[in-house]
Parts: structure tokens; sequence; C-alpha cells
């Protein structure tokens, strides 16, 4: 599976990104393309990007910065045949002091996961963690940065975890900007991997 990856320079205008982001798509020869962060700023981009689309072959993952004024942001959508489709979720947490103990944002996640964030495409198995939802997994320091689930210490929770991320084959972290300590991060991926 050939994937391509587009990431955007900060401060590019709306109307520069979706020019870009039909150019990318209808020229791609590649299986997926994965856009990084604020693929889209503007709820009329969505429209304006399904009226241009003519790459049939192509499937991508964008995002939508705003889709309204209220927290409800970075909204993921699923292009495949020329469709914009919209998975219904958006992102719930950007660090992990934010999932810390938090039962019920760790329950949605892996609700959202399960059944709004896997994807099919050329018999692959795709699960998608937005930015730094990447915070689910934390590294323990004590013992070389070893990797495991944020609540591993809920059975109930880690369990489901585990049952989530069992049959993927590829996960997708589409980031806004670079995430700290590089070194941790690079162990999480390694784990997911």
């Amino acid at each position: 599976m050939k994937i391509q990856l587009v990431s955007y320079l900060y401060g590019l205008t709306n109307g520069e990104r979706l020019k870009s982001t039909v150019e990318i798509m209808n020229e791609s020869m590649c299986d997926l393309i994965l856009f990084s962060g604020h693929t889209l700023g503007s709820v009329k981009d969505v429209e304006r990007l399904r009226n241009r689309l003519s790459n049939k072959k192509v499937e991508a993952i964008i995002e939508l910065k705003d889709i309204n004024s209220s927290k409800l942001n970075n909204c993921l959508y699923h292009v495949k045949n020329d469709k914009v489709l919209n998975l219904f979720t958006n992102q719930l947490f950007a660090r992990s002091s934010e999932l810390k103990n938090n039962k019920e944002l760790a329950a949605r996640l892996l609700n959202e996961l399960e059944l709004k964030r896997k994807l099919k495409i050329k018999w692959n198995n795709l699960l998608i963690l937005q930015c730094g939802e990447l915070a689910i997994l934390k590294n323990i320091q004590a013992d070389g940065n070893r990797v495991e689930f944020q609540l591993s210490q809920d059975s109930k929770l880690n369990s489901g975890f585990k049952k989530v991320i069992k049959d993927v084959d590829i996960f997708l972290n589409p980031m806004h900007t670079p995430m700290g300590n590089q070194g941790k991060m690079s162990r999480r991926r390694e784990f997911l991997s």
C-alpha cells in the first residue's frame, strides 16, 4: 500500500489549503493520502472540495479545523471514490494530563476508535489517533521508557484498548504541531508498530 503524507506550512489561508488539497488529491497516484493537521479551515471548504474532486482512485484522511464556533473542532473526514465522508468524530484531547485518571474520557476514546476511526483500505485495517491522542499511551521511565496503556490499572479499559488495537495493520497519527520529547514519542510509535 502506497501512503502519501501531506503537511502544510503554518499560516496558509483557507483558500490556499483548499486549492492545494484539491490539486494534491486529483493528481495523486497513491492509495491513501494522510493530511496532517488542519487540512481545511472552513465548513464551506468541505463542500467546495466535494465539488472539485475528480480522482476516484485515491483515498484520503483530512481534517476540518472548526465545524462551528464551539469546542467541536479537528473533525475527521474520509475521502473515498471522490466523495467526502464525515466520520462524525473529532479529537477528544491533546495532552496526557487530560486523560490521566479520567476513565470516562478513555472509554469515550476507545468507543470512538472502535466505531468511527477504524477503516479498511486496500485490505489493510487502519486506526486513526489524532495528534495528542497518542497520550492514550504512557512511558514508564523507571523501566527504560516501556510503553503501556495510560489507564492500564483499570482491567476493563485495558482489555478494551487491547481489543481495539488487536487487528490494526496501520496506525495513522495526523498531528498539528510537533510533540515534545521525541524519545518517548518514538517508543510509543514503536509500541504501536
